[in-house]
């Protein structure tokens, strides 16, 4: 690991600030050289129209303007490249210095696939919009540094997904190789032309989908050669004229028709050609990084079986890609004004069509697998850039057997400054399996709750975490902390809840033991006596199917349920240390039930009340 990663951010960022100041006072340079040498080819050649035999002097500068040409492209390249790196390490170390934490990218797009996948769930996923895994202020927010939006959306799956206890161990030893690794980053960062291609990541899906079957692929290759033969008639014939080789007062004629049925045949073909192309525009610049990053993947020496195995499925016939970015250049170019008239005499659309149609039948699966793997790798390096900017983070001990348990000393929120957060010691599992955490308007239990989720999301992502020291079970988390009314379903927000707590219960059903349920103010919409009757219910559930969690509430009543020896919970409380001062909160966690208020200094804070 990095010893001082701010020092190395900061070193890094002198050094290509320097590196972009020289190459562009040496592109400056360059074009003002190449201008003289201009101007001088302009005079010369002038003076050797009038005096021939000083026309030779026209060589010198020409040559110099050889010369100066590859000096500034190389010179400009350099200047892009320096610009590019500056900008990653600034944006590194405005992560760092808290002035920035968030990318800019809330992954809400992918919002839509998760509640999708979450299938009969009556409220979409169980903890995306509780715990604020993605959107505004986000984890996803925090995390999304990657390459590609194909990496963002495995990025988003990530956080989204639970995983096994082996699965989670691999993601760690991963995360921790790539960390330090500030090179390869610099490196994935240079993929492509541009910083970041808003390409959404459904773009491959939406091509590659449906596959094509074997007849069409082969009524492609029939109608790419009959297309060849008729652009390399009508083109032999024009070079035939040219030769002085065939009759010229029939050539306008004959060349007419082999262009008339050439383009007969491409309106013949136009439906299929532009819904090709409509799918594949824009893809080259995708393929190019796809291409050159699964090199980059493959030529690491990795130690971690996580990677080597991504190395592994990245494995596969390069020449393969190599030829997609070719005809996904073509379907580039052809957009461009200079390219349109020959494109459409070489029919060079139809071409790239019909090719790209034979390439997928070909290669479709193995395109959906190098996906996969560059986009998988991405998100691991996300993961990883984090857990370098996040030095203090440690990486907890994941358990696979045994009861579900959550142990953490000093843990804190992850979307707060670290020198802000308040950390908290929670223990689920061992000395109790659930807390019941009472407490006054404003004095952090909501807070807590989302601390303990965020946490446990990141641990499964591989990441550290925000504590001191910790030890946490693979859990599949629910949780109700968000949850609203919906005119449009007609939904009130206690119906909300009510489904959701069924949805938590039957996730600690279909996961015995692995669950982690947080609910904030459980039944808020009802009476005391029922809220009472009803939590008891569902702790009761709860408890049968060996979850653990915790739930907070401002009925003194719910108290009781901790009490019970069964149940096997426990009180704690959040609340002013100082009775004379209701809203003097620490946010620190306290043993026992509360038994203050603050509803009334709150009001006359707001001016309500004498």
């Amino acid at each position: 690991m990095i010893d001082d990663i701010e020092a190395e951010y900061k070193r890094r960022r002198a050094a290509f600030a320097a590196e972009f100041s020289s190459s562009t006072a040496r592109g400056s340079n360059l074009i003002l050289l190449l201008l003289v040498a201009l101007i001088a080819l302009v005079y010369t050649a002038f003076n050797g129209i009038h005096q021939p035999e000083r026309a030779w002097w026209a060589v010198v500068p020409l040559a110099m303007i050889v010369a100066i040409i590859p000096l500034q492209l190389r010179a400009r390249a350099a200047a892009q490249r320096a610009s590019r790196l500056l900008a990653l390490y600034q944006r590194g170390a405005a992560r760092l210095d808290g002035s920035e934490p968030q990318s800019g990218h809330t992954g809400e797009g992918f919002r839509k696939a998760a509640d999708s996948a979450a299938g009969s769930l009556s409220n979409g996923h169980l903890y995306d919009r509780d715990l604020n895994i993605l959107g505004p202020e986000s984890i996803f927010g925090m995390l999304a540094t990657t390459r590609t939006a194909v990496g963002q959306r495995s990025l988003a799956q990530l956080l989204l997904h639970s995983a096994d206890a082996e699965i989670v161990r691999e993601r760690q030893a991963a995360v921790q190789e790539l960390a330090p690794m500030l090179d390869l980053r610099e490196t994935v960062a240079l993929l492509g032309r541009s910083a970041f291609d808003e390409l959404p990541a459904e773009s491959f899906d939406r091509w590659l989908s449906p596959p094509p079957e074997t007849d069409g692929a082969a009524l492609a290759m029939w109608m790419r050669w009959v297309m060849l033969i008729l652009t390399l008639a009508w083109l032999g014939l024009v070079l035939a004229a040219l030769l002085h080789r065939v009759n010229l007062d029939t050539f306008p004629r004959n060349l007419a028709a082999l262009l008339a049925l050439q383009g007969a045949f491409a309106l013949w073909m136009r439906p299929r050609v532009t819904a090709e192309l409509k799918a594949s525009h824009r893809l080259a610049g995708q393929t190019t990084i796809l291409r050159d990053g699964l090199r980059v993947l493959q030529a690491q020496a990795f130690k971690s079986p996580l990677l080597r195995q991504m190395q592994q499925s990245s494995e596969g016939d390069e020449s393969a890609l190599k030829s997609l970015s070719g005809s996904l250049n073509l379907v580039e170019q052809r957009s461009k004004e200079w390219f349109y008239a020959p494109g459409l005499l070489l029919a060079v659309g139809s071409q790239a069509a019909i090719s790209l149609v034979v390439w997928k039948q070909q290669h479709t699966a193995a395109m959906y697998a190098w996906i996969e793997t560059w986009a998988a790798f991405e998100a691991m390096l996300a993961v990883a850039t984090y857990a370098v900017e996040h030095p203090a983070n440690i990486y907890p001990e994941i358990t696979g057997n045994g009861a579900a348990s959550f142990l953490a000393t000093a843990l804190a929120h992850p979307l707060l400054p670290r020198a802000q957060a308040v950390a908290n010691d929670i223990s689920l599992g061992h000395e109790a399996r659930f807390l019941l955490v009472s407490g006054s308007n404003m004095a952090g239990k909501s807070t807590l709750l989302r601390a303990v989720g965020c946490n446990v999301v990141l641990a499964l992502a591989g990441a550290p975490i925000c504590a001191r020291s910790a030890s946490i079970s693979a859990l599949r988390v629910g949780a109700s902390l968000a949850l609203v009314d919906s005119l449009a379903e007609g939904k009130s927000k206690f119906l909300a809840e009510v489904e959701r707590l069924r949805d938590l219960v039957a996730l600690a059903k279909q996961n015995p033991g692995n669950t982690l349920f947080l609910i904030d103010e459980i039944f808020s919409g009802t009476n005391s006596a029922d809220r009472r009757a009803a939590a008891e219910a569902v702790l009761r559930r709860l408890m049968r199917e060996g979850a653990i969690g915790a739930l907070s509430t401002h009925d003194l009543a719910l108290a009781e349920l901790a009490t019970l020896p069964e149940l096997g919970g426990r009180n704690v409380h959040m609340a002013s240390p100082d009775e004379a001062d209701p809203l003097g909160f620490d946010y620190l966690l306290k043993p026992g039930v509360n038994r203050s208020t603050n509803a009334l200094a709150i009001v006359k804070m707001l001016g309500l009340a004498d």
